[in-house]
């Protein structure tokens, strides 16, 4: 009499790698997904960059104004900087997108009024390490009426690795909009939730040198897709192999 694989023995593991195999699949499905989420938003963007500027979103439509609908769209706006209210963005610039200047250094962010009546937080641009105190670049603060164009940003994600925000000496890494409106002691009814990247410096000396956000977003979904699911081509291949072999395994005596 031969003895035949036991139960016991073969579906357990074929259980587990059926659970195996549909984790697989669902990470994959999962990734395809997103692809096609990333693929859309590529085109949405290249789209928003490629159109001419419109107004600034004001108060009476920040309801309705969100990342999805928003994100880098191009913008407009008249108004005055407050450059006693700035918040200095620690940046490395290793490739400057239109000026000269690179290396460490800060963005600056600074209060602007535009002609309604409302605020907006202001990346006007980089600045070089030693010129982050505004009294150490006087011809960099502008005070006649500005025109600006500049991209919609909304706040960057922040988790518990994240540095904090060194009020202090006025150091930051993450900008989100509610923290830095509180540094700045800006009402929340009358400043947009968002902030507005410069598509270029400003004055005769070009500074803070605007124009350095890049527009960029990875998409290795389609890499990550065909990984999971060549992984589970290859677990059931393997399963299939060794469940052939225990059916069709030599026969064994009883002892």
């Amino acid at each position: 009499m031969t003895n035949q694989p036991k139960v016991p023995r073969i579906w357990p593991l074929s259980l587990a790698a059926l659970i195996a195999f549909l984790c697989l699949i669902s990470l994959g499905t999962w990734q395809w997904k997103r692809l096609a989420w990333k693929e859309n938003l590529i085109a949405t963007v290249s789209e928003r960059l490629d159109k001419p500027a419109i107004a600034a979103p004001g108060p009476d439509l920040w309801d309705n104004v969100s990342r999805q609908g928003h994100l880098y769209k191009k913008v407009e706006l008249r108004g005055h900087y407050d450059h006693s209210k700035e918040i200095h963005v620690w940046f490395a610039l290793n490739k400057p997108q239109g000026g000269k200047l690179y290396g460490p250094g800060y963005l600056i962010l600074t209060k602007f009024t535009t002609l309604q009546g409302w605020d907006v937080i202001v990346n006007r641009g980089f600045v070089p390490e030693a010129m982050k105190q505004p009294s150490s670049r006087p011809m960099t603060l502008t005070k006649d009426e500005q025109y600006l164009t500049g991209l919609i940003r909304f706040d960057e994600p922040k988790t518990w690795l994240s540095p904090p925000a060194d009020t202090q000496n006025n150091v930051w890494i993450v900008r989100q909009v509610a923290e830095m409106r509180q540094y700045l002691d800006l009402s929340a009814h009358s400043t947009a939730p968002y902030w507005i990247d410069l598509t270029k410096g400003q004055g005769e000396a070009g500074l803070p040198q605007g124009g350095e956000t890049l527009v960029t977003f990875s998409n290795n979904h389609l890499q990550y897709m065909l990984t999971w699911y060549a992984l589970a081509v290859v677990l059931f291949g393997v399963y299939l192999a060794w469940l052939i072999k225990a059916l069709r395994g030599p026969s064994r005596k009883l002892s």
